[in-house]
């Protein structure tokens, strides 16, 4: 019974915290830009900016197209493919590579002021997805004016959040509570996201896989939010329900082993950090 007791009181104090998770996300998206000439504007800049690299080297250069056919918008299409591809991963892999040190940069919060802990990879994973919200209004205002798709699959877009935002909080708990014991892992973390970047499909279908390597798509968790974005944004369709509860069921098994490693771990940050 007293066992429970803790549990329970345990996401209370998570759920009482939510007016410093809050706060804290704010104060991160602001520090973001602070003392930049350009300010929130960089939050449009920079997408489109490695958008413009990325869709220079596959299909200027690569002259790479998706699908089979060539068409007058295939350039477009391939561009709004890698685009769509980009949003998803970014959140993720911009959410877990900050998580892996957040602790060790926030000893004062450990050591001197009682709070509930987690609230830091939170807040890191909440503003980038808020941050990524620019990113969305650019991919939406592409689809409506060079994509001849329906367009009432932009509503939604809400529902394509909730998977990858939970799978980056789970992850980002995980690095972070190892992050504070393992100071060699925000090298680790940042090779598997590298790496992990290119084995997603970002830059080519999964249709384009041979059947022999089209396994590491099946243990991809981000791969089929990958292609909800693509749905939605760029065919036009809906997803498909079964692949999308399936990710959604994934997500929070994350952040449920998340949650229980850090309160495992957390009893020891104040001793080696």
């Amino acid at each position: 019974m007293n066992y429970y007791y803790k549990i329970r009181q345990y996401y209370l104090n998570l759920y009482k915290g939510r007016g410093l998770l809050l706060e804290l996300t704010k104060r991160d998206f602001q520090q973001r830009y602070k003392g930049s000439t350009l300010g929130v504007i960089w939050a449009l800049l920079s997408p489109l900016l490695m958008l413009a690299v990325y869709t220079f080297i596959f299909v200027a250069v690569f002259k790479l197209k998706w699908g089979a056919l060539e068409t007058n918008n295939s350039r477009m299409l391939y561009t709004m493919m890698i685009f769509a591809g980009l949003i998803p991963f970014q959140i993720f892999s911009e959410s877990v590579n900050r998580s892996v040190s957040i602790l060790n940069q926030s000893a004062n919060y450990i050591k001197k002021v009682v709070i509930p802990v987690e609230i830091l990879p939170f807040s890191i994973v909440l503003s980038t997805v808020f941050n990524s919200f620019f990113s969305v209004c650019l991919l939406t205002l592409g689809k409506v004016f060079f994509l001849d798709t329906p367009n009432w699959t932009l509503v939604l877009i809400p529902l394509l959040i909730i998977p990858i935002t939970f799978f980056s909080l789970g992850i980002s708990l995980l690095v972070s509570a190892f992050g504070i014991y393992l100071k060699d892992l925000v090298y680790v973390v940042g090779l598997v996201v590298n790496i992990l970047f290119y084995m997603s499909p970002i830059f080519y279908s999964t249709d384009n896989l041979p059947e022999n390597f089209k396994f590491f798509v099946l243990f991809n968790p981000i791969a089929p939010i990958i292609e909800q974005f693509r749905d939605v944004f760029v065919n036009g369709q809906m997803f498909s329900l079964y692949e999308y509860f399936i990710s959604v069921f994934w997500a929070f098994v994350f952040f449920i082993i998340g949650l229980i490693i850090f309160r495992y771990l957390r009893r020891g940050f104040a001793d080696v950090i």
